[in-house]
């Protein structure tokens, strides 16, 4: 997240993440705000952040308001209950540690040396968020001068995958035994991820077909971010594998939608002068949300074109030097917001692999889910036809008698869900072709695929579960916003 340049981001995180004293202003919370200190380190005990305070015991947490008390730890993907054969897996992409020049409140390695907390943190985040996988996207200014085993951040206790002479990924060791596979991956001018040797420096800023070739050359994956920036026709020539279809710095970017930017502002607002009254500070992105509708537009566009992975990036460098939520934890910390959403991917049964995620990512076996909402659990979407079933994700040649298959995901308890099933058309137009209100037990749906296009799929939720630990304004935050974002079940006209 590029929060430093951009002095009005900087503004709306304080107000929404950093709560204020007397004076509820967006002003006044800027001038009071102060670099974090040793209070807003969080590390891992027992796979769990450490604010550095106290732990309050079970008895003091029923005694606080909902929307004071430590939030549970996520659940593990693999307990998800997913399509036969398949199995959840979850993690991070687009992800900033130590070797970017511009994490860590800028200064990722005093003296020349990691920035020993920070990596802590990092560390720490991603075992108390548990997740599976996490594709690091260093910046090319400082991943260019280190050792390519230096960029998997190793520590006693992790595992080389498959060896350190010629590593793959970083199996990271979790207090809990949970391992997190992490690979190496950078963000210049393109984001390429996945790499299986460490590209010449020149190539990371090279945005064109012939850099793709040269990253791909080096074993990448190679995606694109912040697609607010960039057009279908724009992006087509580079033969990309997959772009960014939501980040939160579209949400708070002037240069993106200034429309969404004048909708968020009063969320904002309302954020911050509702104090302990307020909203949960875990919860704070509810205030932010909205969906990326130039990158929705980009990633419709290219369907046209051939397959594309869309995904969520989630941008975290922990450079928002201001002082903690009122929770103790920072305002940006690796924890709080790499619990906000993150991508899933339908892996074969079994351990998850290199090579299994890979896999995934190639074939487009991906979901983004807005976590704090809930899990994926039971959600499958496919389509039968023809040539027999199709996976989500998959490409082939249109032909009649498709139909797309959606069992719709399990709730949380007293939310409102819809599931609006999408047709991207061969010039790139998108369509709603069906869309459903969902009962507490919802029923499979089908749809016949009548007309060639990419069809995938949004669940959308009104989150009423959350309603306690919103405070007194929860009316505000209460409303329909996207949960997940399938990937598309391409059927296009044969060339």
């Amino acid at each position: 997240m590029r929060a430093m340049r951009h002095p009005l981001l900087i503004l709306c995180l304080v107000a929404a993440l950093g709560g204020c004293d007397d004076d509820p202003s967006p002003a006044a919370a800027l001038a009071d705000a102060a670099a974090p200190d040793a209070s807003a380190d969080v590390g891992a005990v027992d796979g769990a952040p450490d604010t550095g305070a106290v732990a309050p015991d079970a008895a003091v947490d029923a005694a606080l308001p909902a929307n004071q008390r430590p939030r549970p730890q996520p659940g593990f993907a693999a307990d998800v209950t997913a399509p036969a054969g398949w199995r959840w897996a979850h993690g991070l992409i687009h992800m900033h540690s130590v070797h970017s020049h511009d994490a860590c409140d800028g200064d990722p390695k005093p003296g020349g040396q990691a920035n020993a907390e920070c990596l802590r943190r990092f560390r720490a985040a991603q075992c108390h968020n548990r997740f599976d996988f996490l594709l690091l996207t260093d910046h090319p200014d400082s991943f260019a001068d280190i050792e390519f085993a230096e960029a998997f951040l190793p520590e006693p206790g992790d595992t080389w995958v498959p060896d350190a002479d010629a590593p793959l990924a970083n199996r990271i060791a979790c207090p809990d035994g949970h391992e997190v596979l992490l690979a190496a991956g950078s963000e210049g001018d393109l984001m390429p991820v996945m790499f299986r040797e460490k590209p010449p420096r020149e190539l990371l800023r090279m945005a064109t077909p012939e850099g793709v070739a040269g990253l791909r050359a080096a074993g990448a994956l190679v995606f694109q971010a912040h697609i607010e920036r960039f057009t279908a026709e724009g992006l087509a020539p580079l033969g990309l594998d997959g772009i960014e279809i939501y980040n939160l710095h579209a949400n708070l970017d002037p240069r993106g939608a200034l429309q969404q930017l004048g909708e968020i502002l009063p969320d904002l607002t309302g954020w911050i002068t509702a104090g302990d009254e307020g909203p949960h500070a875990d919860l704070a992105y509810l205030a932010v949300w909205r969906e990326n509708p130039l990158a929705l537009a980009a990633w419709d566009g290219l369907q046209v074109f051939g397959p594309m992975l869309g995904f969520a990036g989630s941008d975290i460098h922990e450079n928002v030097p201001f002082r903690p939520a009122p929770d103790g934890d920072r305002i940006d910390s690796y924890r709080r917001l790499g619990g906000w959403f993150s991508n899933w991917l339908l892996l074969p049964e079994g351990p998850v692999t290199w090579e299994a995620v890979r896999a995934a990512l190639e074939a487009r076996r991906l979901v983004i889910v807005f976590d704090l909402m809930g899990p994926p659990e039971g959600l499958a979407v496919w389509a039968e036809g023809p040539a027999g079933r199709l996976e989500l994700g998959a490409d082939a040649p249109f032909a009649p008698g498709h139909t797309l298959h959606v069992q719709p995901p399990t709730a949380p308890a007293g939310a409102e869900v819809s599931v609006i099933a999408w047709r991207v058309d061969p010039a790139g137009a998108r369509q709603a072709v069906q869309q459903t209100e969902l009962s507490a037990a919802p029923a499979p749906l089908a749809v016949p695929i009548e007309q060639p296009g990419a069809y995938w799929v949004e669940v959308v939720q009104v989150p009423h579960g959350l309603t306690p630990e919103l405070g007194a304004d929860y009316a505000r935050f209460v409303r329909p916003m996207t949960w997940i974002y399938t990937n598309a079940v391409r059927l296009m006209p044969a060339p």
